[in-house]
């Protein structure tokens, strides 16, 4: 198992954005607990439920339009580790993609790939209402970014406890077979498509974003 905890890739600005998307998550995942709300009832009303798209609200979700949960859905995460590995995977990788783009643009970049691969788990699951949370989906599209941009800065990662160094690209193309796989395995409670399209848009798609200093 390779676990990454940071990177050797310094950035010309701190990531303002980035920094507060994951504030946000974090707001999100404390809030029903701070207010006493049932965790699992509010997290069904921002989460995205295919069958809605297609039927309107189901009489446990019925806060918001479903159509707003193709973004909602990326603040949402199911349990602690779940919210803990994408926010650490977002603030390793996210930082230096924001750094390549406008403020705006990384804005429009995360949630594009998010809702694309939002929209690859719909059309492979069109009647379920099984719900979709986490930002998954739109981390791996910086993953993708990543991949292009930055292949070869060094990777910390833990492979089972031991720290090792490795190149962007070995780990990013290790992590992607890996999706690749639990996809095809039909492995656990895991929305391998949404990684697998998120991370494909984001590699297609960055090149677009790039702003070029002087």
């Amino acid at each position: 198992m390779l676990f990454p905890y940071k990177d050797t890739n310094p950035t010309r600005r701190f990531a303002i954005i980035t920094f507060l998307i994951i504030v946000m998550n974090i707001i999100a995942f404390i809030y029903p607990f701070a207010q006493d709300i049932d965790f699992s009832f509010f997290t069904g009303q921002f989460a995205l439920i295919p069958w809605e798209l297609q039927n309107g609200n189901i009489d446990t979700s019925t806060w918001i339009s479903p159509f707003l949960t193709i973004i909602t859905y990326m603040f949402m995460h199911a349990t602690p580790s779940h919210i803990l590995f994408n926010m650490l995977f977002l603030w390793i990788f996210g930082n230096n993609i924001e750094d390549s783009m406008s403020r705006r643009g990384f804005i429009v970049f995360y949630l594009l790939t998010g809702i694309i691969s939002a929209m690859a788990f719909v059309a492979l699951n069109p009647g379920s209402k099984v719900f979709l949370v986490g930002a998954s989906g739109a981390i791996s599209g910086v993953l993708g970014a990543y991949l292009f941009l930055f292949p070869f800065a060094k990777v910390h990662v833990l492979l089972f406890i031991i720290p090792i160094r490795m190149p962007a690209i070995i780990f990013l193309v290790i992590w992607f077979a890996m999706q690749l796989s639990g996809y095809m395995g039909n492995e656990g409670n895991v929305a391998w498509i949404s990684h697998i399209s998120g991370f494909i848009s984001g590699a297609l798609l960055h090149r677009f974003f790039i702003v070029k200093h002087v």
